[in-house]
């Protein structure tokens, strides 16, 4: 039976690890914190695509989303009808998958910190412990989070870029509307947990702090804030290396992120499945990615790019368009995991839209 080790019990590990068992490998996952899902460093947004690679339980989708509202820089925005969108407690969601894998036999080893590795050997170190275990396998994968310590050891040397994001969940009735700034930093947003507590942020290359604090004074007071949580967010990068031989790197590690919002949750998972069907099959995980997830991702990259150079004036003319009803409903009816679909049925209902292919250059 070949031996699978992953490093990191988030989505993407959990997931690749329950597959891999399903199909008759022996999987261990490696968690260097006590319990999975901690510190939480995400948004917990997705689209209603997440309900195609997840059953869905009320333990973790906390609240549903039906309406997003879209600003420009003069405070005009776009309400659009979406998709139901689901509100995820980080925590219990990664908790969950990891329960899912157990069942198919995943061993999960909580508190054992990754410190190195050879070709088919890794090395684990338990925490409060001196000791360090050497474990063989046949695959080692880094689900390790942006700053792999699985890619460090074996040299991947891919070009670390990241964004810093910040987040605070605070007291605050609302509509139940996820909000979103695409002009502030690289993009900020306001997520409802319920009608009283929404999620706050901002992610950004450069001065996120202040960008926060600026983007949260003229909404909050002080003593409405509950949890200040902060992380980094890798950009995508499509020349990045994310296999040598048996070792392959996934999820965030291997920057699987839409560089339009920051979401990871179902990039990562999509990469699992091209992963595990890489492993199984024997087929090259590079050309697996290509199938699932590497397009898409190439081109939120791309329209993030373009985004960057706009004036706000630009952001106006923009969100001016977006409210042609032809251009709500093709944003209603697609999900933006798969954004060519959207762009490309946008620029045929409204040409106006070609005005922003000027950046492109």
């Amino acid at each position: 039976m070949k031996k699978v080790s992953i490093i990191g019990a988030g989505p993407s590990g959990s997931y690749l690890a329950c597959i891999l068992a399903n199909h008759g490998f022996e999987v261990s996952v490696f968690e260097e914190h006590d319990k999975v899902g901690f510190p939480v460093q995400c948004t917990g947004i997705t689209t209603s695509f997440l309900k195609e690679l997840v059953e869905l339980k009320k333990e973790f989708v906390i609240n549903k989303v039906s309406k997003a509202r879209i600003f420009s820089t003069n405070k005009d925005f776009v309400d659009i009808r979406i998709k139901e969108n689901f509100v995820l407690d980080r925590a219990k969601f990664d908790h969950y998958l990891m329960k899912k894998a157990e069942k198919q036999g995943v061993k999960f080893f909580l508190g054992h910190r990754f410190v190195g590795a050879d070709k088919n050997t890794i090395r684990i170190q338990k925490a409060k412990s001196k000791i360090i275990k050497e474990i063989k396998t046949d695959y080692i994968v880094g689900a390790d989070g942006p700053l792999s310590d699985v890619a460090r050891s074996f040299k991947f040397k891919n070009k670390k870029e990241f964004l810093y994001g910040i987040q605070a969940r605070v007291k605050l009735k609302n509509n139940n509307i996820v909000e979103f700034y695409p002009y502030i930093g690289e993009y900020a947003w306001v997520v409802p947990e319920s009608k009283e507590i929404v999620r706050i942020g901002v992610a950004s290359g450069k001065n996120t702090k202040k960008i926060f604090d600026d983007f949260i004074r003229e909404r909050l007071k002080e003593n409405q804030i509950m949890e200040i949580q902060a992380g980094l967010i890798p950009v995508y990068n499509p020349k990045a290396k994310v296999q040598k031989n048996n070792v392959f790197l996934l999820g965030d590690a291997a920057k699987m992120v839409k560089a339009t919002t920051g979401g990871g949750i179902i990039p990562g998972i999509l990469g699992a499945k091209a992963l595990a069907n890489s492993i199984i099959k024997r087929k090259d995980y590079n050309t697996q990615l290509k199938k699932l997830v590497k397009k898409e991702l190439l081109i939120h990259l791309k329209a993030r790019h373009i985004m960057n150079k706009f004036s706000n004036k630009d952001w106006d003319y923009l969100i001016k368009i977006c409210n042609n009803p032809k251009i709500k409903k093709i944003l209603s009816e697609n999900e933006r995991d798969f954004i060519s679909r959207i762009l490309i049925e946008s620029i045929i209902a409204e040409p106006r839209l070609l005005y922003f292919a000027k950046f492109i250059f």
